[in-house]
């Protein structure tokens, strides 16, 4: 099956022949994950540097060793450095924004286009800790440091150029895309052609209903994988998802690079699975119960519990913790103050709890409670039925 690094082998219409589609945009959203400015200095400038020029054999380790799936990056950008669709592109504007004290994880770049377009492209996670801490943050923060500062280069991109903009990213990359598009002025968004969320997590409830978000939902393409986790956390607050078939199973879809592409557009399923969707609706239950403060004070738990193995990549943590590290960690979390470890591991248990078997039971009681519970139903049998019925589709293919 065909992935994204198969695409740019095999197409070979101009952007002028067809126009951009999600599938570029995913291309685009994981070449954001390149480490630019340092080893490329002219791709922090206008003019930028051409995809072509970015692969001479020399700086394509240094632009790709950061990054946790270095090698299928490899793999892509020696394929779009050589396809005609892809080679004219000129990466430009970069940006890179990471600060421990505020939290903040942010790079961007923009790619022209030959078409005199633009295609925005914030990063998503990288491999620091400092970046997981601040997706973690998203879960009781109304905003995070680096959606602002999606918003502000954004804007910085439109004052530099006057091309139509795309806009779009990977996991937090499409969260920030989003917002990006939602939060910029009037006259900037009116230049935005689509904004793409490839399996980015959604927004607080708080933030929506704030009169600064435009609800520009109809600017958003959202993709998720039929197993999605990520795409799924804080709910869903626009259209629904389009679901994309993977070659990996659970929570290791959310690889860009698993997904399957069918022509110029990805595979499709039927619809989430079952089980997905019930551990989302489970996960954001549990957030759903557990004040603002009771949130910020289990996260900020756990990243003091993940730093005292002595690791700062998510990579190096993973990897760690079968030598020894693991253990470490436990003994710190014994060391915390008594208060802090009976509530973090008592929170740790409730949310295990609430996924394997699901919240406590509670008797609606008022109107809307009731109302509720209803829709819940619905939407249960609604996703049990969707999920057999793609079983089903697949033994009969």
């Amino acid at each position: 099956m065909a992935d994204i690094v198969d695409y740019v082998r095999s197409c070979r219409e101009t952007f002028s022949e067809r126009p951009l589609c999600r599938v570029d945009s995913l291309v685009f959203s994981c070449l954001s994950y390149l480490w630019l400015p340092e080893e490329i200095p002219a791709s922090a400038t206008r003019e930028g540097v051409a995809l072509i020029d970015l692969d001479d054999g020399k700086t394509r380790l240094s632009l790709t060793a950061p990054i946790g799936n270095g090698a299928n990056h490899e793999r892509l950008l020696a394929a779009v450095a050589t396809n005609p669709r892809f080679f004219n592109v000129r990466a430009c504007l970069s940006w890179e924004r990471s600060d421990r004290d505020l939290e903040r994880q942010f790079a961007a770049v923009t790619f022209l286009l030959p078409t005199g377009e633009a295609y925005v492209a914030m990063r998503g996670t990288d491999n620091t800790l400092l970046g997981w801490k601040e997706d973690f943050n998203m879960s009781f923060r109304t905003t995070v440091p680096s959606q602002e500062t999606a918003r502000e280069y954004l804007e910085h991109v439109a004052e530099q150029l006057d091309s139509p903009l795309y806009v779009g990213g990977h996991s937090k990359g499409g969260n920030l895309a989003v917002f990006a598009t939602m939060m910029v002025p009037a006259h900037v968004r009116s230049r935005i052609v689509r904004c793409f969320s490839h399996d980015g997590p959604d927004f607080t409830d708080e933030l929506v209903t704030d009169p600064r978000w435009s609800g520009s939902w109809e600017l958003v393409d959202k993709t998720v994988p039929g197993e999605s986790l990520i795409g799924l956390l804080l709910g869903n607050h626009g259209e629904d998802p389009i679901i994309v078939k993977s070659t990996r199973s659970g929570v290791l879809q959310h690889d860009p690079f698993s997904w399957v592409v069918e022509g110029n557009d990805f595979a499709r399923e039927r619809a989430l699975s079952y089980d997905a969707y019930r551990t989302g609706k489970r996960v954001n239950t549990w957030l759903r119960s557990k004040t603002v403060e009771a949130r910020e004070r289990f996260v900020d738990i756990l990243y003091r519990v993940a730093r005292s193995s002595g690791e700062v990549t998510f990579s190096g943590l993973m990897s760690s913790l079968g030598d020894g590290s693991l253990s470490l960690m436990m003994q710190r979390l014994d060391g915390l103050p008594e208060d802090d470890r009976l509530f973090f591991t008592s929170n740790l248990g409730d949310l295990a709890a609430t996924v394997l078997i699901g919240p406590a039971p509670k008797t609606p009681v008022t109107p809307a409670e009731k109302a509720a519970a209803a829709v819940d139903k619905v939407d249960d049998i609604t996703a049990k039925f969707n999920d057999t019925m793609a079983r089903w589709e697949k033994y009969f293919e």
